[in-house]
């Protein structure tokens, strides 16, 4: 897609205003404060030109705007080159994974526990069509997620192992595969993200991990964190049998 480059500031002080807040941003919010440069009219026909290629949206109610699934799968893919994972969360799931790696039960709740408390998100493992899940409090964290019906509705998902299978692969890819808002196209999942990958336990090789949380979620740390997750444990499993 081509965007200017002055689009593209515009584009990511909203995405950053956005991660703080689901509420709308407007001009004179952008032109308060950041340095873009130009004037407030000039930064709304801007953002109208970045609606016109679907980067934006807005509601009803509101001047301002927010950022559509597709602006937040680019600003993904923008930072996913630079994103590393914190040495010492690094340190804390290895050790978690080593400590506990031989025995199954031990490992998973280590696992479960260290990423949900690190990526404030849910933490599910499915594993032999089994789910287990971990964190369900840290979807009140997010203000638009703070809604019994779409608790329920994630809840029911999580719990249903044939459904979440047959979603992640629809989407499945190599490494960390992201499924950002309506891309699911679930009900009630539209202010979610969920991001997941396979996990090597013991003898079986169609295990997967994965988050479940709001769209608003810290991608420059949580997509480390699963492959640190993922890789931790194939050099814990060496040598096992």
């Amino acid at each position: 897609m081509d965007i200017t480059e002055r689009q593209r500031e515009i584009l990511m002080a909203i995405i950053n205003e956005f991660m703080e807040s689901p509420d709308e941003v407007g001009s004179l919010s952008l032109l308060e404060k950041y340095d873009l440069g130009v004037s407030s009219a000039t930064i709304r026909n801007e953002m109208a030109r970045l609606m016109e290629m679907g980067l934006l949206r807005k509601s009803h109610i509101s001047s301002g705007r927010y950022p559509t699934d597709q602006a937040l799968r680019m600003y993904v893919s923008n930072i996913l080159g630079s994103c590393s994972l914190n040495p010492l969360i690094t340190i804390e799931i290895r050790q978690g994974i080593f400590r506990d790696r031989f025995s199954k039960e031990s490992v998973l709740n280590s696992i479960l526990k260290i990423l949900s408390e690190e990526t404030e998100s849910i933490v599910f493992v499915v594993m032999d069509q089994l789910p287990r899940y971990w964190g369900l409090s840290n979807l009140f964290k997010y203000e638009e997620l703070r809604d019994w019906e779409k608790v329920q509705r994630i809840v029911n998902i999580l719990e249903d192992s044939a459904f979440l299978n047959k979603l992640m692969e629809r989407y499945s890819s190599t490494g960390v595969s992201l499924v950002i808002g309506e891309e699911s196209g679930i009900k009630d999942l539209g202010e979610c993200t969920m991001m997941f990958t396979t996990l090597p336990f013991w003898d079986t090789d169609s295990s997967h991990i994965g988050l479940i949380g709001s769209k608003r979620m810290d991608y420059a740390k949580n997509i480390p964190a699963l492959r640190e997750v993922q890789s931790s444990m194939h050099n814990a499993m060496k040598g096992w049998s």
